[in-house]
């Protein structure tokens, strides 16, 4: 089927418009709930020159087998870029590889990320990453295998 010029321009124009109106979604991975729960286990600050940027905190509980859950809060005004992973070494070699579970959650938020939880933890140690950016301050870490048992 073959367009006229004028037809053709209206519906490309149409086709990046719903591009550019498509929301962005979350980039996550693995089960993500509202919070963590249970006892907290570690907490990491973020800052970059001084100025606090925010912190990503390691949850236990023991239900459902044993569950490690971790967010990241920011403390910048505004949405900024915001992440946190958790890992989990279900083959106990204590190598991240692909034996390993994972869950994450990464985008432009104005409060948290996360929380993102693995069950069945119980006897695997878990590795955790957390991260803030924005207003021209960054700060990103990568824990060892911890909370191991």
């Amino acid at each position: 089927m073959r367009f006229s010029r004028p037809i053709a321009v209206v519906i490309g124009a149409l086709a990046a418009l719903t591009l550019l109106a498509t929301p962005a979604s979350a980039e996550s991975f693995g089960p993500i709930k509202s919070s963590c729960s249970g006892t907290l286990r570690a907490t990491w600050q973020l800052t970059d020159g001084g100025v606090s940027l925010g912190r990503t905190e390691l949850w236990y509980s023991s239900v459902s087998g044993g569950q490690n859950c971790v967010i990241t809060y920011n403390y910048l005004t505004g949405s900024v870029p915001t992440g946190v992973s958790l890992w989990v070494d279900d083959n106990n070699n204590r190598v991240l590889d692909s034996g390993d579970r994972n869950s994450y959650d990464y985008d432009t938020y104005a409060s948290y990320a996360g929380a993102s939880y693995r069950n069945s933890t119980d006897g695997h140690c878990v590795m955790v990453k957390g991260e803030v950016s924005g207003q021209g301050y960054y700060d990103s870490f990568v824990t060892g295998w911890r909370n191991c048992g």
